[in-house]
Parts: structure tokens; sequence; C-alpha cells
């Protein structure tokens, strides 16, 4: 509101306004509630446009076009003046982070000379001059604090004055403060206290940052409680109030509306107030109604939904692992002194071994953060003695089958304990020591000549395995195989009988292991110590496939993600085998040799539809692409290139598919089988692979393209995980989605991810913006393969395993 917009002041009031121009009003938040502080910064700057405004960032800045555009300036919270800032930022979560910053901004702007300070939470909107709160300030008062109730609320509310006391008296969405001894005595007080101690724990008698300005009365003379009803108007007081009037002229029990606080307003259900309360779900055509629907309309343009959770800079370990709060409750209760960067060494802290815990079983190891959650937990502490094998072989049970589920935790911080517990003793080796006439002394038996991903990586196990001192021999399956076999590339080593005194089942997985074993039979020499080597993609093996596993002596789960399912479900050995994901460079061809765009940065998605299209995601990668090329600057010269096979297998969604793309000129579709060469000199004539799956439990695409040097961006989901990283590549994040009916294979009761497309189409229009960094990326992640899976490294585990074997 310029002047212009206002009626002729008088001299009093142009006073007050100059005293105004030492007005800094800011909010907190992280990046994705970004459109909410520009909302509201737009709302401050109608009726305060002499004040200084700013958005206290508890995050890092990212390029994100538009994100903090608006008339304010953005401070980073790790710009202020808090001691141990890596400590602070890993011990709470977004919320307890964002509220823990706020006294720490305060005491910066008074430090910068600005006479009074107000803060508004971000998810505010402002509707008239804010005289009510700055009077007070002007009249002498330190603070100037807003109570939730304004009159008993002893009946059938929600919230009720009991949970009010819950989570503190005041509410600290405002706070207003004037630069005086006073309020940098309460500020300083509020800092310390807020270092250690913001946490959200009410049956504790703490709420964040709130709890503590009951105490403030007491200690403050000068603050002042505001009775005013026209401001922070929420849920927890508009039932003590009548709200009414029409746009532009909110009024409040007659008089015009300050402010209005839409905590728990989710603008996609608009006709909500607040997910807080179950009150509140106005007609459409009340005033309540009306301010709701605008205040969604404005959080909507400002870009609302679009800014994706996973672009928080302190969610995470630098490993990619996400930190559960559990983690975050360990850190600060348990370790208060640690030293080091929390992001970079407690990862494996939580892993080492705990005083407590029976030692009689290499095998059951109480990690730190077992004890945590033994200690955490009441049923567990009480009715569990990990000092005793039998209750610590439980409690692995349980860290390892359902602490994913049960807690949501990163699939990453069980692997360690599931490697540990499929290190189980042989039960029978002397299989694997039959010297007979004529025997080799492996056999690796897959689908050797079939053009899909698990004949590649059968194949791969068998030419690495080649490179050693035993005698190796590659059997070919071809029982119940519909896919092209047309690959004769080990066709030298291929035999017709299994001789090998260890029987390699590779990439048979266990609903065709069965199967294929009594196929077989006559062509498998006995005895043979007999290892599978299944492949899985959702989050739990399927109990019925379980029995499969009667036919062989061992498991190797090719990932972390894999061994988790297995290691505490079956009895025999779960050792986790990586595979050898170096590929040999393709001779080169050019674009045209596959009828794609010479002059563009092309993206590359790639499915099999026997692989399930629901799995591959393939509209993802399309919303995707399509999302990038409306918003990016150099959308006119991308395209996307998107390579299928197996589509007359699934003709209905093979033909809905091609029908999704058809009328678009910048995507191109590759729908024929290609030689192994020829897919990766595809591969190696793109710009970025991109890989938006719902769940992988390998991920060959993503592996070889970062063995090629190609940068990749992929689902931070599932088995990709252990290979790609913000060090190795671009990973996406996603929110967990139940799986459909009929989509997969036992997936029902299952959940995998949903990629975030705004966030997918972000580092798509980085990695084309960023030539330099994607490189670095690509370069970091062809090292990473050729460190942990290059042929050697993976030969050296795998004879290891077969020397223990008695086979060397």
């Amino acid at each position: 509101m310029g002047k212009k917009d206002r009626p002729d002041e008088s001299a009093e009031a142009q006073s007050v306004r100059a005293q105004d121009r030492h007005l800094a009003i800011f909010t907190v938040c992280s990046n994705n509630y970004m459109p909410f502080a520009r909302v509201l910064m737009e709302s401050v700057r109608r009726w305060h446009p002499e004040a200084s405004l700013f958005v206290c960032l508890s995050d890092e800045i990212v390029e994100w076009d538009g994100l903090y555009d608006g008339p304010f300036t953005v401070v980073e919270a790790r710009t202020l003046s808090i001691p141990q800032f890596r400590r602070m930022s890993f011990q709470y979560d977004v919320m307890e982070f964002n509220t823990a910053v706020k006294p720490f901004m305060i005491d910066r702007l008074l430090e910068d000379g600005f006479g009074t300070v107000l803060y508004l939470d971000p998810d505010i909107s402002v509707y008239a001059y804010l005289g009510a709160v700055l009077q007070p300030l002007r009249d002498g008062a330190s603070l100037v604090l807003t109570p939730h109730l304004h009159e008993p609320a002893e009946l059938d509310s929600d919230p009720s004055d009991i949970t009010i006391m819950r989570s503190g008296i005041y509410n600290l969405g405002f706070l207003g403060v004037s630069n005086c001894a006073e309020t940098r005595f309460i500020i300083r007080w509020w800092m310390r206290r807020l270092r250690h101690h913001c946490v959200n724990q009410q049956v504790d008698g703490l709420f964040v940052d709130q709890k503590f300005m009951d105490l403030v009365p007491g200690f403050a003379p000068a603050a002042r409680i505001l009775h005013d009803r026209t401001v922070n108007l929420a849920y927890w007081n508009l039932n003590q109030s009548h709200f009414g009037g029409s746009p532009g002229h909110w009024t409040v029990d007659g008089a015009p509306l300050s402010f209005f606080h839409f905590s728990g307003f989710d603008p996609k259900t608009p006709d909500r107030l607040s997910r807080h309360s179950k009150d509140f779900q106005p007609p459409q055509k009340s005033a309540l109604a009306s301010l709701l629907a605008d205040y969604a309309d404005r959080l909507m343009r400002a870009g609302y939904g679009t800014i994706p959770s996973a672009l928080y800079a302190y969610g995470r370990f630098a490993s990619g692992t996400v930190i559960p709060d559990h983690v975050r409750r360990m850190f600060r209760q348990t370790t208060p002194d640690w030293s080091d960067d929390p992001f970079e060494t407690y990862e494996a802290y939580l892993h080492q071994a705990a005083p407590c815990g029976n030692r009689d079983n290499a095998r059951l190891v109480m990690t730190n953060f077992m004890h945590y959650l033994w200690s955490f937990f009441n049923n567990q502490r009480y009715g569990l003695d990990p000092e005793r094998a039998d209750h610590l072989s439980y409690l692995s049970d349980w860290y390892v089958n359902l602490a994913r589920t049960e807690q949501g935790f990163d699939h990453r911080l069980i692997a360690p304990v599931a490697e540990r517990l499929g290190q189980r003793p042989f039960t029978d080796s002397s299989k694997a020591r039959d010297h007979g006439a004529h025997r080799a002394d492996l056999s690796v038996i897959g689908y050797l000549r079939t053009t899909s991903g698990v004949g590649a990586m059968a194949r791969s196990m068998l030419t690495g395995l080649r490179h050693s001192s035993l005698t190796v021999e590659g059997v070919d399956v071809s029982f119940g195989v519909v896919s092209d076999r047309s690959d004769r590339s080990n066709e030298r080593w291929l035999h017709e009988n299994a001789t090998g005194r260890v029987q390699l089942f590779a990439n048979i997985n266990a609903d065709q292991l069965p199967a294929v074993l009594d196929h077989m039979a006559p062509r498998l020499t006995e005895p043979a110590y007999r290892i599978g080597m299944p492949a899985w993609e959702l989050e739990e093996f399927p109990r019925a496939w379980l029995g499969a596993f009667d036919g062989v002596d061992e498991i190797w789960a090719q990932t972390g993600w894999i061994q988790r399912m297995l290691a505490a479900r079956i009895d025999k050995p779960v050792i986790r085998m990586p595979v050898m994901l170096t590929v040999k460079p393709p001779p080169p061809l050019p674009r045209r040799y596959f009828g794609v765009p010479e002059c563009r940065f092309l993206f590359f998605f790639a499915f099999d539809f026997l692989s399930f299209i629901e799995r591959k995601n393939p509209e993802a990668a399309i919303a995707a692409f399509r999302t990038m090329m409306r918003s990016a600057h150099h959308a006119e010269r991308a395209g996307l290139v998107i390579k299928i096979m197996n589509g007359h297998h699934a003709p209905e969604k093979h033909a809905a598919f091609l029908a999704a793309v058809a009328d678009d000129p910048d995507i191109v579709v590759i729908d024929k089988v290609l030689s192994r060469d020829e897919t990766l000199a595809l591969v190696v004539a793109m710009d970025c692979v991109l890989s938006l799956h719902r769940c992988e439990g390998l991920g060959l695409v993503v592996a070889e393209a970062m063995a090629l040097g190609v940068p990749v961006i992929a689902t931070d989901y599932a088995a990709t995980t252990e290979l790609l990283s913000e060090r190795t590549g671009y990973p996406v994040g996603f929110k967990l989605i139940p799986v459909k009916p009929g989509e997969y294979p036992f997936g029902e009761g299952q959940r995998w991810a949903d990629a975030d497309i705004d966030h997918a189409a972000w580092l798509m229009e980085r990695v084309i913006r960023d030539p330099e960094d994607a490189q670095r990326r690509s370069a970091a992640a062809k090292r990473f393969i050729e460190t942990h899976h290059g042929r050697d490294a993976v030969l050296r585990r795998q004879l290891a395993r077969l020397a223990e074997l008695g086979v060397h």
C-alpha cells in the first residue's frame, strides 16, 4: 500500500511512519516453505513499505528460478552467530531447527541497529497496518506477546485450555521486540536455551521455542501481553471471536483484521482451515471460506508444492543417508560432547558396537544405534536383555526386518547389521570339495544368451570369474525365457552340462529357481555346493518364495537392498557379493545411427516392458522432462530419448505409452532390440541418463551410465542409492506410495517410491546449466564404479568366499 493508497496522514502519523524506518520484519523458513514466506512478505510490504524485510533461511540457498524473488533480503542461518552451527542443525528436525534459529536472527537485527523487530511465521498473511503491535513497543514495551486464547476453553473446543497449556500460553508465530537492555537480556537467554533444548517433547514440558516464552512476563517487567483479537487470529482462537467481512475488508468482532495465522492450512484442501483441528470446515459462501480460497490461490501462484523437501540441506548424512528423528534425539541425549562434524562422522558411530550386548556370536552385534532404540522403546527394554544371545538375536532380526517399515529408516542405516547377520555358518560345504575327474571348479548358470538385464548380469559374472585361476564354465538357461536370445558374446565358454563343484545360479529369481533346478536336474552334476543369486525390487521379499531357496546352500546378494530382505529370514548364509559393473567402452556410433537429434542436449530413459512399466515409471520421466521444458532457459535445445523393448508382451500398455508421447516432437522413442555394443554406444551418445524408477534391486542402466562417465539423475530409493549419491550423481527426492493392485507381483501391502517431478525437472535443468559440475560428478561416479565394482575388486571378494568353501 503506497502513499497514494492512504488518506492524507497527520503530522503525528507521518512521524510514526518515520520511526518505522527503523523497523525490521522477518520470518524463518526452509526452502520448501519459501512460497509461504513470499506471500507473507508481499502482504507485509503492502502495509509497511518503509520497513526492512528479511527471510532467515534455515537451509542453504539453491539455484531455483524465482524462489527468492520478493521484497526481502535472504539471510542464511549459517551466517548467524550460532556456536557449533553444524551440531545444532544436526540435532534438530526441520521444525525444531526453524524455531531454534529465531532468537539468533532477532539478535542479528538488533545488533544491526534496528529499533523495532517483528517476527511473523511464514504461514501468516497481513491485512492491515500493524499499529496494534507497534504501538506498545513505541510506548516502551520490551516485548509484545499474543496469547493463544482470549478466554477459557473448557468445553469440547479444539484445542482446549488444557492442550494449550501443554504447547505454550503464547503463540510464537508472532513476537515483537524493541531494542533495549531488557529485550537483549531475554533474547540472549532464549538463544542459550534453544541451542540445546528446542525440542518437541510436550510430555516433558518442552515445545520448541514456544514454552520458554511462558516465563517471560516474570522475567521482563516491560513485556506486554496483547489482548487485541484482530492480531494472530487462527484456529486456536477463531471460535472466541466473530470473523466476517469481505475481501479487502475482513473484520474480527467488527474491527479490521490485522493478520491471520494459517497454521496447518493446506491450499490443496482449501475447505479446511487446519490439519491441527477438526473444526472450521466453513460453508462455501462464508467469509472464512472466501479468506481461505484467496490465501490458497496466492500460495499456489507463489509455487506451493513445487519446492522439494529433498532440497533441505540438513536432512542427510554426507553419504546421502536420511537422518531419522531417532538419530537426532540420540545425538543430543547420548553424545552431548561430539566435536566433529556429525554429518560427516556420526553415521559410522551408529554402527559401532555398543559397550553392552552378548559377545558370544560375531554375527550378533549390539550397535550404538540399536542400543539407543532398545532403551527408547519400553517393550524392548523391559522384555529383552541384549546380554543374552537369544534376545540379541531377536533384536537384530527386528532391526533388519521391521525397523524400515515400522520406523521408516533409510535402508542404508540397516545394511551393516544385515551384512553381519548374513554371515551364517555353512551347513555343509563339503560338497564343494568333491574333486571328481573332469569337474570344473565353478559353473555359472544363467540366462547367458538373453539380451535382458538379468542376462547381462549373468554374463558379467561369468566374464569376471573367467579372469581367475579357477576353471569356470557357463551353462545357459532357456527354460521359461520369452525375451530375445540373440547374445552370443560368451558362446565359447558355454557347456551343455554343469560340472562345477560350485554351481552359481546367477540372476535366476526365486519364483523361477525351483522350476529351473527341476528342469535342469539331468544336467547338474552331483554333489555340488549351490549358490542362489536372486534379484528383487520391493521393500519386502515375498514369503511365498522363501522356500525356493531350499534347493541351494547359500545366497549371494548383489546389493545391500536384497541382503537386508533375506539375511534374517532364511537359515542359510546370505553374503553381500557386489557384481562387476564396469563395462568396456563400445565402438562409438554417431547419433544419426540411432535417429536421434544431433544438436540437442539429450536425456536418456530405458525400460523393458517385461520389467513392469509401473516399476520403471516412464510417466515420471516424461512429466519431469516436460516440466523442465516449460521452465528451463535451455529448453529449446533439449530432448528426451526413450529406449523400449518387449512391448509386444504388453500390447495395451505399449500402445498407451506410444500414444502418450506421439505428439511430442521433443521425445524420440527407440522401439527395437539393440546389440550389447549398440546399447552401450547409445548411452555414451547421450548427455544424461534419467531413471525415475519406483524401485530397483540393482539398477543396471544407472550403473552402466556411471561406468561410462555419463551423468545420472535417479530416484534416491532402493538399491541405486548404493551407487548414486550427491557426489556421484543427482539423487531425486520421493514420497512412498502404496503399490496398487496388479502393478507388481506380491505388491499388496507394500510401498515404493514416487519420484518428485519438480525436483527431477530442476536437476535436469541444473545438468544443462552447469556442465562442469555434471562432469565432476560423472568422473567421481566412474571412479566409484571402478573402485567398488571393478573386475579386480569384485573378483577378490568372490574368490575369498569361494576359498572359504574350499575352492581355490
